[in-house]
């Protein structure tokens, strides 16, 4: 049925509750899951223009970087906690535009499953989905499960 079972996590309420769905899916087809976070690059010069200047510029690709592995690496710990196989669960980051680099990571991995939340981090709490939802599911090469 399926084979790969990509989830984008974010550290929302709504990535949570597709990592369950997803787990519970696995458990059912065996299927791998792949974790995503994905983070915003910010240039050099978006670092710069802040009003704050520390000592020494660090780019905020880096604390974003790393705040996007613990999400990641949480989510695969949390879902080998829920009883799926850590041979079948790996987890990833990348940086980019949140809904084209899941669409296109779905792709080259060939993943035959999308499970989203319906909301992530910045859902607004007035629309019924969240915009990198509505993006991903009407872009995606392979079936969206929105939960």
């Amino acid at each position: 049925m399926f084979n790969r079972i990509l989830v984008p996590v974010d550290g929302s309420k709504g990535a949570l509750k597709a990592l369950e769905k997803a787990v519970g899916l696995h458990m059912l087809t065996g299927a791998e899951i792949y974790f995503l976070c994905v983070f915003k690059h910010h240039s050099l010069l978006e670092a710069s223009l802040s009003m704050v200047r520390p000592q020494k510029l660090e780019l905020p690709d880096d604390a974003l970087k790393e705040y996007a592995t613990e999400i990641a690496v949480y989510a695969k710990s949390h879902a080998i906690e829920l009883g799926a196989d850590s041979a079948r669960v790996r987890a990833f980051v990348k940086g980019g535009r949140p809904s084209r680099t899941i669409v296109r990571f779905a792709r080259k991995r060939e993943c035959d499953l999308i499970v989203i939340g319906a909301q992530g981090t910045n859902g607004e709490k007035n629309l019924l989905l969240g915009s990198v939802c509505q993006r991903v599911a009407g872009a995606a090469h392979c079936p969206t499960m929105v939960v």
